[in-house]
């Protein structure tokens, strides 16, 4: 009896701390839930939402740009792109290798995932291919169930109309160039980089969205939650006309040069070509290293754009701007004649002409008319530089001309002071002999060459613009006699329409529309005095870099000015055999179409 007794004193006191310590168990698990539940709640239930919850950044589709008559020049495509979620980009390679299997993917996208991946992004995708094609799509979409983390994303891309005549006008776009940051990025964001692209921007870039959607435990989203969706950039419209701006880039494609078309009266763009030319729709996705540094190394320099940017002896253009300066001397005698033999002297220096024979006695509108230098190595006599540059100042030269793209050059208009500063030298007569005719120390840009012709056909300070301008914007008269712009106007009406002009040969077709205008030819070489002797080298006589410039500078019609064009085309010759006769079909068939 005693022995039962003890046994169930033991069993009851088994039975007390089996009890006991499940009751400690239970309040140790209690304890716990309530931390983690009450206590925490607020902390984990964050993370918890961190790891369902992602974000996909919606990047905004860039504005649309167009040309004369609403002609798309720069629009958007559609790119499907494979993204990868962030979380797995440490199980990146193991990833890449199961899906190279099906879609083909490079170095270079590899790269840039790398690149992206060390980017604290607002984004939580990061993108491992772009641009697939269809094929790469169907299969893809075919064996998706494979790549959990994975998924396909449709993006805006910049697609432009003419992959190499609008390349340094309108400009193309990339990735925005930050560096890593703690800030919050857009790695795939597309930013202007050159032309109208850069300059507008903050127009055409928009404002980015976003995309809350819940994942499972695999990385696949099972639902798209709240969303804020990206704005499109604004549409602009430029100035430059599709259809003259193709018919102008075929004419120097196969050329170094530029040409640029511009409306004298109210300053617009209506074509701006710059040769050689690169592809810009390869500067979509950001161009390919090889790409780059063959356009960087190559020597015709293809990523200048020479319209705004290449420096050039203005040569025989220039003594347009003599002409108006020295019409603006109250002692001159417009009808003087200066003689020409073929050469002057200043002391132990012998100036030459052109025309090896002389052009005999000569006055203003002759000498323009047949580009005689002779004439304006006079006028260097009775001119200074100082006068000179003041009035070449007032017509674009040595002044940028704020037109509204980037990266314009403002060139040399030189003086005494420029000299000085520069050269660290007092200033020669002659080097007033070498300005008068455009050589020299005197560079400009194609466009400030127009910009001078379009204030001589308009009497007015004409600005260069790209964006329309429908309102004709007005422009200040300048401050010199109508009789001076009459009469260089009648001596560039001379050189096209009269023989002996030195233009004479590119009349244009219509015999009711009269141009007006001047040829240059840019040295870019010394003659030396052994070779005067002996006959003068033909231009294709000597290596390419050695070639003068072709230059041509006019306005149309003559009686009314609306059209003002100048072509600068490198180490061709004179102006008169190449240059000219570019402008004149390029007129022709701005008149032809009724433009």
């Amino acid at each position: 009896m005693s022995k039962e007794f003890d046994d169930l004193k033991k069993f009851q006191r088994r039975l007390f701390l089996l009890g006991l310590g499940k009751g400690i168990f239970t309040s140790l698990l209690i304890g716990k839930l309530y931390y983690l539940q009450i206590i925490n709640k607020s902390k984990f239930g964050e993370l918890s939402e961190i790891n369902r919850i992602k974000i996909k950044v919606l990047y905004p589709e860039r504005g649309i740009i167009f040309g004369q008559s609403k002609k798309k020049i720069a629009e958007n495509r559609n790119d499907f792109q494979i993204i990868l979620l962030k979380d797995k980009k440490n199980q990146m390679e193991e990833i890449v290798n199961d899906l190279r299997k099906i879609v083909s993917i490079s170095e270079a996208d590899i790269k840039d995932f790398k690149k992206n991946s060390i980017r604290n992004s607002l984004d939580d995708y990061l993108t491992i291919k772009k641009n697939l094609t269809w094929s790469e799509l169907e299969v893809f979409s075919h064996f998706s169930h494979r790549f959990p983390y994975l998924d396909i994303n449709k993006k805006k891309v910049r697609s432009y109309k003419d992959n190499f005549a609008y390349s340094h006008v309108i400009g193309y776009v990339g990735y925005d160039s930050q560096k890593p940051s703690k800030k919050k990025q857009l790695p795939e964001l597309k930013v202007g980089k050159t032309g109208v692209e850069k300059i507008y921007n903050k127009i055409l870039i928009g404002k980015e969205g976003w995309q809350k959607v819940e994942s499972n435990s695999s990385g696949k989203v099972v639902r798209n939650l709240n969303s804020k969706n990206s704005t499109s950039g604004k549409n602009i419209e430029v100035s430059i006309n599709s259809k003259i701006q193709e018919f102008a880039f075929d004419k120097i494609r196969d050329k170094a040069g530029s040409i640029v078309l511009m409306d004298c009266n109210s300053g617009s763009i209506i074509s701006m070509v710059s040769s050689p030319s690169f592809d810009i729709n390869e500067f979509s996705y950001g161009v390919k290293n090889d790409t780059w540094r063959n356009l960087q190394s190559d020597p015709l320099n293809p990523l200048l754009n020479r319209t705004i940017s290449g420096l050039y002896s203005p040569g025989s253009t220039f003594k347009l701007v003599v002409g108006m300066a020295i019409l603006n001397k109250k002692d001159f005698d417009v009808n003087q004649k200066f003689f020409c033999s073929g050469k002057q002297s200043l002391g132990n220096h012998t100036f030459h002409c052109w025309k090896r024979k002389g052009h005999g006695h000569v006055d203003l509108n002759k000498a323009i008319k047949e580009s005689c230098d002779c004439y304006f190595y006079s006028l260097a006599n009775i001119i200074s530089i100082n006068e000179l540059a003041s009035v070449a100042r007032k017509f674009s030269f040595g002044m940028k001309t704020n037109i509204d793209l980037v990266g314009e050059s403002k060139g040399i208009m030189p003086d005494e002071n420029w000299k000085k500063k520069n050269k660290g030298d007092s200033w020669h007569l002659g080097e007033t002999y070498n300005a008068v005719i455009g050589q020299g120390f005197t560079l400009s840009t194609p466009l400030q060459i127009a910009t001078m012709t379009a204030r001589i056909a308009t009497g007015k300070k004409v600005r260069p613009v790209i964006i329309s301008n429908k309102n004709s914007e007005y422009f200040e008269e300048l401050d010199f006699p109508k009789d001076s712009f009459d009469l260089i106007k009648s001596s560039m009406f001379n050189v096209v329409n009269e023989y002996n002009g030195t233009a004479f040969s590119s009349k244009l077709t219509n015999k009711s529309i009269k141009m007006a205008g001047k040829t240059g030819t840019s040295q870019v070489r010394r003659i030396s005095l052994l070779e005067r002797e002996s006959g003068v080298l033909e231009n294709d006589e000597l290596p390419y870099k050695l070639r003068d410039h072709s230059i041509f500078t006019g306005f149309a019609p003559y009686e009314k000015p609306k059209y003002v064009i100048s072509v600068v085309v490198e180490h061709h010759g004179s102006g008169s055999k190449v240059a000219a006769p570019i402008a004149k079909e390029i007129l022709d068939f701005t008149f032809e179409r009724k433009i």
